[in-house]
């Protein structure tokens, strides 16, 4: 009885593994960008007042499910935050918080569209993300999907064994 538990665990142990291993790739379809702050930019540098912006890069195409890595690689703190400075309605599609120097967050967008972002700390810096459709054939997968795809139910069979016992009568005199 324990070999079979320890092979179905082994077994499972297996089938997951190699889903995980094999996850990676349906992302292959899709890029990856890194967005910064330029340096210096939340220390009143005047780059607001350039066409490249205080982003690097300012304005990005990707496609539907690339990942957008949003990294602080500046000395002072800043968030990239989804909106437009003067609007009440912001952070809907994104919102890194404060990210101090060196911390990052990442974004994969699941709709098509042109996002505009900012800095929260410095409202100033604004740029422009444009999703557009996944390349035909590429695909998707939703955060939802690639864990359910990971779950494996397992079925155990146990065997019933019965013994036989026979019991002696011996009588006292």
């Amino acid at each position: 009885m324990k070999i079979k538990a320890i092979s179905s665990l082994f077994l499972l142990f297996t089938l997951v593994a190699g889903m995980i291993s094999m996850a990676p790739a349906s992302f292959a379809d899709h890029s990856e960008i890194i967005i910064t702050p330029i340096s210096g930019s939340g220390l009143a540098s005047g780059c607001e007042l350039t066409e490249e912006g205080c982003f690097s890069p300012k304005d990005t195409t990707v496609s539907v499910g690339s990942v957008i890595i949003f990294s602080n690689t500046d000395s002072v703190a800043h968030t990239f935050t989804s909106g437009i400075p003067s609007n009440d309605i912001i952070g809907t599609e994104f919102n890194t918080g404060i990210l101090s120097p060196g911390d990052s967050s990442k974004w994969i967008p699941e709709n098509e569209g042109s996002f505009q972002y900012f800095d929260m700390i410095h409202p100033l810096m604004e740029g422009l993300i444009i999703v557009e459709e996944a390349e035909e054939g590429a695909e998707i997968h939703t955060a939802e999907e690639i864990h359910s795809e990971a779950v494996v139910e397992e079925t155990v069979e146990e065997a019933v064994v019965e013994e036989t016992v026979e019991e002696a009568v011996v009588e006292e005199t």
